[in-house]
């Protein structure tokens, strides 16, 4: 027997829309991020300047909430063939629980979520004296932490777990097993670990436009961005594989809470 592919049907258009609304309105957050930065982006973008800035926050906007879309889809097509999960999914289709399934797993969520800020913000802090000055006077700056922590919530918890996770993550593994044609109701295990380490990969490089949004980007900027990210991907995609999505989603939402519990003590 071959790979299970396109042999049962599974439901789309339920889940898909509500998997999206959740995916909306975290690009919506975004509002918190884009408009402060319009005049950085202006700055170090020069060709930028003469464009309206409605018009910018517009095309970022309609930028991600398109790659949502395609995600959701790609997500409600193919996670249930390749044995990958999300409650809400399976709520909108099925109508089976999300809170009773998800609460066994929260304890662990938190803590790889929180666990892992401490680790991201002790790397960055060791790659500090190597940023550049100009990464340094960024860094100093800072940003308003509340507006930090509803993006990170929101956009971080959500949306890119819906477009790294359930898209591009689940994407891989359907392909992967396509192309390698292995017997057995369920992707392999090696072939799940390369899905989930190159999205965290796609991850982490794809930090680097808000990045260079902010400040001119060095070779050891981009290593110390991708690096953060991708071990963040890691986690959160062995999160996705072995629970579930949403498992995934509360713990890279919780390590914006860590980010944020660090950024208060770092004010007194």
């Amino acid at each position: 027997m071959g790979v299970i592919i396109a042999k049962q049907k599974y439901p789309f258009w339920k889940p898909f829309f509500a998997l999206f609304i959740f995916g909306f309105i975290g690009a919506i957050s975004l509002l918190f991020n884009i408009i402060p930065q319009v005049d950085q982006i202006s700055e170090l973008q020069p060709e930028l300047a003469a464009i309206p800035v409605q018009l910018i926050i517009a095309l970022q906007l309609l930028q991600v909430i398109f790659l949502v879309i395609i995600a959701t889809a790609v997500g409600c097509l193919l996670a249930p063939r390749v044995g990958l999960v999300s409650f809400i999914y399976e709520k909108a289709a099925y109508e089976k629980p999300v809170l009773s399934r998800l609460k066994p797993q929260l304890l662990l969520a938190l803590s790889l979520g929180l666990v892992f800020s401490v680790v991201a913000i002790v790397l960055d802090m060791a790659f500090l004296n190597f940023m550049g000055e100009e990464f340094l006077a960024l860094e100093l700056q800072g940003a308003n932490i509340f507006a930090q922590l509803g993006l990170g919530i929101l956009y971080g918890g959500i949306t890119e777990e819906l477009l790294l996770r359930w898209g591009f993550m689940t994407f891989l593994v359907w392909l992967g097993w396509l192309l390698i044609r292995r017997k057995g109701s369920y992707p392999p295990v090696s072939l799940v670990w390369t899905a989930i380490i190159l999205s965290a990969i796609v991850f982490g490089i794809g930090h680097l436009p808000a990045m260079a949004s902010l400040v001119p980007l060095n070779a050891i900027i981009i290593i110390r961005t991708v690096l953060l990210n991708a071990i963040g991907g890691v986690v959160f995609g062995w999160l996705f594989w072995r629970y579930s999505l949403e498992t995934a989603m509360i713990a890279h939402a919780f390590t914006h809470v860590g980010f944020f519990i660090a950024g208060l003590l770092a004010m007194v």
